[in-house]
């Protein structure tokens, strides 16, 4: 497998592959290569035999053709998205990190928004899961299926400013969850926030539509700090509630923390209950079922997350990128 050091977790890449062809109606076939165009995992929507083995066939082919050009066009890019339209079908190639590339045969009808947000979240999953994480969940979070039901369309050209607030008790991840996400590292050591730390990142979403982030981490472990905090959240454009999944407990914090923004910003913004240390998988204390309740309970949208590892954090953070523009 050239630089990977272990053999991947076939069983677990497969079945990340089986709930992306599910979720897809469009895609034919799916295979997981690395950057020499090798086939570590695939899956067909075709039967066993002559089929599945022509639509395997395709795909290597297409990575024949295409893997030096690949290499020339991406070699110093660890992620990138490119759809190519050869006769009856799409072929669809997308890295989200330097061990793997994800190619996806598809019907011509399938949504090129919809191809996008899978492949780049499942093609993310696969790089954890070739890195040794052993504990990637494979379900596909809700907030994909929203992103990738997103109408056709040009987004609103320009720079966007947007405000965005973590809240959430303390010792939950807020900051661990902005490190990971601006700089896309992990830090053992914890230090409470105390009042608030502001951080800023760009996101791309489409070649003329840019969001500049501005994310304020706001400690939750006073209630004498709760004066404070109503200011910190004016002007907010949105908001996630972040809970710990090991805290028994922790999800009733909720309701505290949607009380607490909604006395403070008058009209409504997008609120996502983001459940995070989800990597811990021997110290889970609630549920996704639990989460999904609670969400369901408010009229959120949730997502689980690892700070440590990385799983679905931009996801979170890309979703109230494009909840924010839809109402620019």
């Amino acid at each position: 497998m050239g630089s990977m050091e272990s053999l991947p977790n076939i069983d677990l890449l497969k079945g990340l592959l089986e709930n992306y062809m599910f979720e897809v109606d469009g895609a034919a076939a799916v295979a997981i290569c690395d950057r020499d165009g090798f086939i570590i995992a695939s899956e067909s929507k075709e039967r066993e035999g002559k089929d599945s083995d022509s639509v395997i066939g395709a795909i290597s082919a297409f990575l024949d053709i295409y893997i030096d050009r690949i290499k020339n066009e991406y070699q110093t890019q660890s992620n990138f998205f490119n759809v190519t339209s050869m006769q009856d079908k799409k072929f669809v190639y997308c890295s989200m990190g330097s061990h793997s590339i994800l190619t996806t045969i598809a019907d011509p009808t399938t949504s090129d928004i919809m191809l996008k947000v899978y492949s780049e979240h499942i093609a993310a999953k696969v790089e954890l899961i070739l890195q040794g994480v052993d504990n990637v969940s494979i379900e596909i979070p809700e907030i994909i299926r929203v992103l990738s039901n997103r109408k056709e369309g040009k987004l609103p050209k320009g720079q966007f400013t947007a405000k965005l607030i973590l809240t959430g008790d303390y010792n939950v991840g807020k900051t661990s969850l902005i490190r990971r996400f601006v700089e896309n590292e992990f830090q053992e050591k914890y230090i409470s926030t105390i009042g608030v730390e502001i951080s800023k990142k760009s996101v791309l979403l489409d070649e003329d539509t840019n969001i500049n982030f501005v994310i304020w981490d706001i400690g939750g472990q006073a209630e004498s700090m709760t004066p404070y905090r109503h200011r910190f959240y004016e002007g907010a454009s949105a908001a996630f509630i972040v809970i710990d999944r090991t805290r028994k407990g922790n999800l009733e914090s909720v309701e505290k923390w949607d009380k607490d923004i909604k006395e403070s910003i008058p009209r409504n913004i997008p609120i996502v209950i983001v459940a995070n240390k989800t990597d811990l998988s021997e110290n889970l204390a609630i549920s996704e079922e639990e989460i999904k309740i609670m969400a369901k309970k408010y009229g959120f949208h949730h997502i689980t997350t690892s700070a440590r590892t990385g799983e679905n954090v931009n996801e979170a953070f890309l979703y109230i990128a494009y909840r924010f523009i839809e109402k620019v």
